[in-house]
């Protein structure tokens, strides 16, 4: 019963031989590992007896393929039909010969399979045939498929580009091309109609595709999401960088009133699935205009959004903001420097240099300036920030990281110097209209540097990029709170998570057993 997936690896396998890497990151072509697009077409609640479904962004047909092989397995017939979309001219004939495979196997179990393939954009070939209601009219796509499923490319839209201006009311920003697959994709699908999509797991949360999501949930329910523990093991073949996610949604007819999460750890995907069951609301925040998703994976995780989300205010509201180092380097070079003589300079803060509740400067590394020339265009440049109390935070992890957020303490009294430079990979926070106090700096790098708040940010984010914007609306103590929590760790002899978690905890209301847990798995 693996023949048809058989022969679409041995596909697969022929394309990679035959192409270079460089070549496919620029298409942004990530073949589905045969595992997942099984997962895939399982993940298909019903395949009516008459069923037509598209698969956009195809490439040898994997998803086809697998959805396929479902349908072989059923003893009643089915008639089957599916419109596929590839641009790329060198998957065009693999293509053929999978949906030729395919045909000639449900054919013998007694289905019978029909397909056209389309060798034009599908972004442009499907926003083309909509009119100005942004509904579907006339032309060779339909607005009554069964299902979509699909791995869409991935790869960033320029804000000036055609596929940006056809979908300029669904997607704003820079976005990436997969938002607009999806976003067509709901838009082709029957009342009920299903998606089923891998993709990154950047939509969830952030600015630039808080639009999208606003849109995107007005017209679909969320059913279904699975992340994978480890994007290495995954998609070790193909390179992918980004965590990635599987969401099952349908066309709003009759809104879900859970939503399912499952997570699972390698390629043996089947073998390895955990599953939690939530209302709805507890996974879509729709609280405020940020409309993310948020994804836990255990009781644990529910029970830190259940206390998190009790503070009665956000990180914005209480007078603080954070901002993102403007020093961009390669940008800045000819202000760079390793030695601090010969002119008037500051210290250049990287993250190297911030370490949970400490800034260690400096740190002398090969090829790295640790100085910023402080003179007039610098200046004028608004590369230089006044040295005051901040906290620093780091904007980039990698997933496999055990921290997403490490905060450090940079106090006024560390430096001689007027002013600091602060690298692009970092935030820093301050108070907009005062400077912090001692205690408030301590405060605000205890709770990010919480595993309690540290998990609560990974359930709501799975980018590995701490943005302003998430940070901006992170539930939040208030600030007499922060200061008596700073106060407490600063008399610590040494900041570990054993002594610094209660304290944390207790300032917000945790409750015993959930400290226990925070405590044993920092």
């Amino acid at each position: 019963m693996a023949d048809i997936l058989s022969y679409t690896h041995n596909l697969q396998t022929q394309y990679y031989a035959k192409t270079a890497t460089a070549h496919r990151k620029r298409k942004g072509q990530i073949f589905t590992p045969l595992e997942i697009a099984r997962f895939m077409a399982g993940l298909l609640s019903q395949i009516p007896r008459k069923f037509l479904f598209l698969d956009p962004g195809a490439g040898v047909g994997s998803l086809t393929a697998a959805v396929c092989e479902r349908i072989r397995r059923s003893r009643a017939p089915h008639e089957v039909e599916v419109h596929l979309f590839e641009t790329e001219p060198n998957l065009i004939a693999l293509l053929h010969q999978n949906l030729s495979n395919c045909q000639k196997e449900l054919v013998k179990h007694g289905h019978v399979l029909s397909y056209r393939v389309y060798s034009e954009d599908f972004i442009l070939a499907a926003a083309s045939r909509l009119d100005g209601q942004g509904r579907l009219f006339g032309g060779s796509l339909t607005s009554q498929y069964h299902a979509v499923v699909m791995n869409p490319p991935y790869f960033k839209v320029r804000k000036d580009s055609e596929h940006a201006r056809v979908l300029d009311r669904v997607v704003h920003g820079q976005p990436n091309a997969y938002a607009f697959f999806m976003a067509l994709a709901a838009m082709l699908l029957k009342p009920n109609g299903e998606l089923i999509a891998i993709t990154p797991r950047s939509f969830c949360s952030g600015l630039y595709f808080r639009e999208f999501r606003r849109w995107f949930f007005d017209r679909m329910s969320l059913d279904h999401i699975h992340l994978f523990e480890s994007r290495t093991d995954t998609f070790k073949d193909s390179g992918v960088l980004q965590e990635s996610v599987i969401t099952k949604s349908h066309r709003l007819g009759q809104p879900a009133s859970s939503v399912t999460i499952s997570d699972s750890f390698g390629k043996r995907i089947e073998r390895q699935i955990d599953i939690l069951t939530l209302a709805s609301e507890c996974v879509i925040d729709s609280s405020n205009e940020q409309h993310s998703v948020r994804i836990p994976t255990s009781q644990e995780d529910c029970d830190i959004m259940r206390l998190i989300e009790s503070l009665p205010r956000r990180f914005k509201d209480t007078g603080l903001r954070i901002s993102t180092g403007p020093v961009v380097t390669f940008r800045a070079k000819e202000l760079l420097q390793r030695e601090g003589s010969g002119c008037r300079v500051a210290p250049l803060l990287m993250p190297h240099n911030v370490r949970p509740f400490r800034t260690k400067w400096p740190i002398i590394r090969k090829n790295h300036p640790l100085y910023i020339v402080d003179c007039d265009l610098s200046r004028q440049r608004g590369l230089m920030i006044p040295t005051r109390n901040y906290v620093l935070l780091k904007r980039f992890t990698t997933k496999e990281e055990a921290r997403r957020l490490t905060a450090a303490c940079f106090l006024e009294n560390m430096q001689t110097y007027p002013f600091i430079g602060l690298e692009n990979h970092l935030n820093y926070i301050y108070h907009a209209n005062r400077e912090l106090s001692l205690d408030e700096v301590f405060g605000i790098a205890s709770i990010l540097n919480s595993t309690l708040f540290d998990r609560y940010f990974r359930v709501l984010s799975g980018n590995t990029q701490v943005n302003a914007t998430d940070i901006r609306n992170l539930p939040f103590p208030s600030l007499d709170t922060v200061a008596k929590i700073g106060m407490q760790v600063q008399n610590l002899p040494e900041f570990t998570p054993d002594e610094v978690e209660p304290i944390v905890s207790s300032a917000i209301g945790n409750n015993g057993s959930l400290v226990h847990c925070l405590t044993t798995t920092a």
